[in-house]
């Protein structure tokens, strides 16, 4: 990462916040559907609860008062027939009619533990709801997605019927119940009730697999046009990017590295992009430039004038060794040639033991020598005789 550009970093995060954004977009969509789905089955569900709710209102309150009148019996000789005198039959056969014309996998059961039809016997999971409301009063609704032979479903549980001092006669004893119920039903099936007891429940559901893969198929197809769009959008800000940063960026690199790499350049001035960026970039680059320009004038300029100083002082510093070397060799010369004139000049030292009558002198070893021989000896002169003036 240490090694790519600015603009494949500016790629590689605008493809990853792109590729984010779609996933999260996705995922909410399908998840808001799915939603959407639970919604529609709750719905769905209400609208058969209440329509099956109505059917029984519907035989309390018309048909079965209207047929009792009609009959001119009283209501306990009237024999027993499920068809109109019961609406949990005429709702179950209804809703096999409604099975039979819709395409929809509903489900509709007034379940009861021990009901009077089979086909009204609770399951395992209905049972236990009905088991639960007789020990807790305030349960009346229970809902949960349920899985049945691989398929999902919405499954709605509601409190029905609660056993009443008037439902007795047909459910506490056989004996007690019209006649025609215990040939039509056994004289087992829906006996033994007590007054409050909550003996039924209404069990709705409503598939889902449809509903899911409806949201799974869109979810796929708003991925595939936020793929499109999220594509369309990544090549504009790719060419925008280009246009705005990539292609200045490019222009403003080859200026600068053109400076740095000459240096007779040094000082020039780089164009000034159009982002407000880039300029302020640029202008920082000139004013550093120009401050190298002048910051490298002075340098040169103090190294030339202290290359003279030194020059100067080289020169100063040689004519004074040149003059010492004169003087030097001078005093060689005068020394070589005292040391000639010492060499032509011995100098005879100390007391000089001489005759006073004949001026002999005599020497370490005790003889008397002529003056003009010790003289010879002892230095480097030499004798011509000749007679003075007085001596004449």
């Amino acid at each position: 990462m240490k090694n790519l550009k600015l603009s494949t970093l500016y790629l590689i995060a605008v493809s990853v916040l792109f590729l984010v954004a779609g996933i999260v977009l996705v995922s909410l969509v399908n998840s808001s559907m799915r939603r959407q789905a639970l919604d529609e089955a709750e719905s769905k569900a209400r609208i058969i609860l209440d329509r099956n709710l109505a059917t029984h209102t519907y035989f309390t309150h018309q048909l079965k008062p209207s047929v009792f009148d009609l009959a001119g019996n009283p209501k306990s000789e009237v024999p027993f027939d499920p068809v109109w005198m019961s609406s949990t039959y005429a709702v179950r056969e209804i809703d096999k009619y409604f099975q039979d014309l819709s395409a929809a996998d509903y489900y509709y059961k007034e379940c009861a533990i021990n009901a009077r039809s089979p086909e009204n016997e609770a399951d395992a999971y209905e049972r236990d709801f009905i088991l639960e409301m007789n020990q807790n009063p305030d349960l009346v609704r229970q809902s949960s997605i349920r899985t049945i032979d691989k398929d999902r479903y919405f499954q709605v549980l509601r409190k029905s019927e609660t056993m009443e001092q008037t439902c007795l006669p047909c459910h506490s004893r056989p004996e007690l119940a019209p006649e025609g119920l215990v040939e039509a039903y056994g004289p087992l099936r829906s006996f033994g009730r007590e007054a409050g007891e909550v003996v039924s429940a209404i069990s709705i559901r409503i598939p889902l697999e449809e509903a899911y893969a409806e949201a799974n198929t869109f979810s796929w197809k708003l991925s595939a046009l936020l793929l499109l769009l999220l594509a369309t959008l990544y090549g504009l800000l790719i060419g925008i990017h280009k246009r705005l940063v990539g292609t200045p960026l490019t222009v403003l690199r080859n200026q600068v590295t053109g400076i740095t790499e000459n240096p007779n350049l040094l000082g020039s001035r780089v164009n000034l992009p159009a982002a407000l960026e880039l300029r302020d970039l640029a202008e920082q680059f000139n004013s550093m430039s120009k401050g190298l320009k002048e910051s490298m004038d002075y340098l040169e300029d103090q190294v030339q004038e202290r290359t003279t100083e030194l020059q100067n002082a080289n020169q100063q510093l040689e004519q004074e060794i040149q003059e010492k070397s004169q003087a030097e060799a001078a005093l060689i010369k005068e020394r070589d040639r005292l040391r000639e004139t010492l060499e032509q000049v011995r100098t005879l030292k100390g007391l000089i033991p001489i005759c006073a009558n004949c001026k002999k002198i005599r020497d370490d070893q005790g003889y008397w020598n002529q003056l003009e021989s010790y003289l010879r000896r002892h230095s480097e002169a030499e004798f011509s005789h000749g007679i003075c003036p007085e001596c004449e």
